[in-house]
């Protein structure tokens, strides 16, 4: 039997949600969307494969801009991964520090490249 990956079928989403095949009002309405927020890291197994498959089902690409975020990495590095351990339960940095300074933390290392490394211990300067 045929067997279609997750991005694959993924890459649909767009305009399957809205009614397609049909054109529906919310097809119309919604499709194509200005803003695709994303991470570099699924930009071909995901973002690519929505322009082709917008482009040869309803023919429009299904956004006008792709924004790519910053990558959260460990201290050291690394991915972070729930299943590789390295990753932090933003709950416990909120419950620890506070919504507004976990935030805060994050926003003031997005300029400078597109990977941050995090790390969860405050450190006295």
């Amino acid at each position: 039997p045929d067997v279609l990956d997750t991005w694959f079928s993924s890459a649909l989403w767009p305009f399957a949600t809205l009614g397609w095949p049909d054109r529906t009002d919310d097809l119309g309405r919604h499709h194509p969307t200005d803003l695709m927020i994303t991470g570099r890291d699924i930009l071909y197994l995901w973002v690519v494969r929505m322009v082709m498959t917008a482009i040869e089902f309803v023919d429009e690409i299904p956004f006008a801009t792709v924004l790519v975020h910053p990558t959260v990495q460990t201290r050291d590095g690394k991915r972070m991964s729930k299943s590789l351990g390295t990753g932090i339960d933003p709950r416990e940095l909120i419950e620890r520090y506070g919504a507004d300074a976990t935030r805060l933390s994050l926003l003031y290392q997005c300029g400078s490249s597109q990977d941050i490394r995090f790390d969860a211990e405050v450190k006295d300067n």
